[in-house]
């Protein structure tokens, strides 16, 4: 972590809507020159879904591709229940690998990674554990969250798979990051109302540590909005969120996110917008004077300008999957546009 600087460097979420790997590849070569991430890819089939994508080797999970379905069927056999446990224990995630059925992308950064050329570290991601153990359900229709022995299997499965990728990524001797995604974090306080916000940061802890033991920074990415407070409290290196839409409800948390950035904490500005009709009006002016504005605030607050530069990376608001080609180009185009202008403006390398 201390020897990672960001300087406003741009990545990405993950998602990208393009069926072809190869070409989702092309465009992330040509927006995200110094840390790429893999692309993830759910037009190719319900595998690269985000809460499938990570799934290999989890107990009692069905998948029933043709209906675009999936399940937890419980029985009395406890042996892949116990080989998850017995792996974890170990820190042998070399079974829990993400195959290229599953998770093609990985695959192609790992071809074409060579072609880089000021590429100063790596980003992946997985789900997140609340959002992958809300959308696992059993046959009852009871989700994983609201079950100690499942909830508790995903935590340990995300994080061998957080480690598999570290391992993955880790031989070409660049710095990595890893995202958990977490878009359910913005349902805290309705659909999850029985689970304690100590639970929820355990639960991102116990991630994290496993992420940080491989020697991989740790970061969190939220579309919406949520406890900010309870988020920063956890031991994340980086704090993902969507700066387009909620910009003010999280620099209002500036005296714990004062406090993140000062002992290492990294911001990851998600500025560029991810809808179809903001993209269609916004260009890169508006998002590089809205990213002013929230570098201004923070300097109210006591945060320095070129502490929080120093601290920042920037990424669209969310994953692009959901958007056309097009749409995805443009969103990207804007990321590394606002990121090169910040570069620019500011002498960071």
């Amino acid at each position: 972590m201390s020897d990672f600087i960001a300087n406003c460097s741009a990545t990405a979420i993950g998602s990208f809507p393009h069926p072809d790997p190869g070409a989702a590849f092309k465009l992330i070569s040509k927006t995200l020159p110094e840390i790429p991430c893999w692309p993830q890819l759910p037009k190719r089939g319900i595998q690269e879904e985000m809460c499938v994508q990570y799934t290999e080797g989890m107990p009692f999970f069905h998948l029933v591709p043709e209906e675009k379905r999936f399940y937890l069927e419980v029985h009395e056999d406890v042996t892949e229940l116990e080989n998850l446990y017995e792996r974890f224990s170990s820190n042998d995630f070399n079974g829990f690998a993400v195959s290229q059925k599953y998770a093609a992308g990985i695959y192609v950064l790992e071809k074409h990674l060579p072609e880089f050329k000021r590429i100063k570290a790596l980003k992946g991601q997985i789900v997140g554990p609340i959002t992958l153990a809300a959308n696992l359900k059993d046959t009852e229709g009871t989700a994983a969250l609201f079950n100690t022995t499942y909830n508790d299997a995903v935590i340990k499965l995300l994080c061998l798979k957080a480690q598999w990728q570290i391992a993955f990524l880790s031989k070409f001797k660049l710095p990595v990051i890893i995202f958990a995604d977490e878009p359910y974090l913005s349902c805290m306080g309705s659909a999850f109302a029985t689970v304690s916000r100590d639970t929820i940061a355990d639960s991102f802890n116990e991630l994290f540590r496993s992420i940080k033991s491989q020697g991989a920074m740790a970061g969190i990415h939220c579309c919406g909005n949520t406890d900010w407070d309870m988020v920063l409290s956890t031991e994340l290196d980086i704090l993902s969120f969507d700066a387009f839409i909620f910009m003010d409800k999280v620099l209002a948390y500036s005296t714990y996110i004062r406090e993140f950035v000062e002992r290492g904490g990294i911001l990851s500005w998600g500025i560029a917008p991810t809808t179809a009709d903001s993209l269609e009006r916004i260009n890169a002016e508006s998002l590089i004077d809205k990213m002013e504005k929230g570098l201004e605030y923070l300097s109210h607050k006591g945060l320095g300008k070129k502490v929080v530069l120093q601290n920042s990376l920037i990424t669209p608001s969310c994953g692009t999957g959901t958007l056309t080609i097009k749409e995805s180009e443009k969103a990207m185009t804007l990321t590394y546009e606002v990121s090169s202008a910040l570069k620019a403006r500011y002498g960071l390398h």
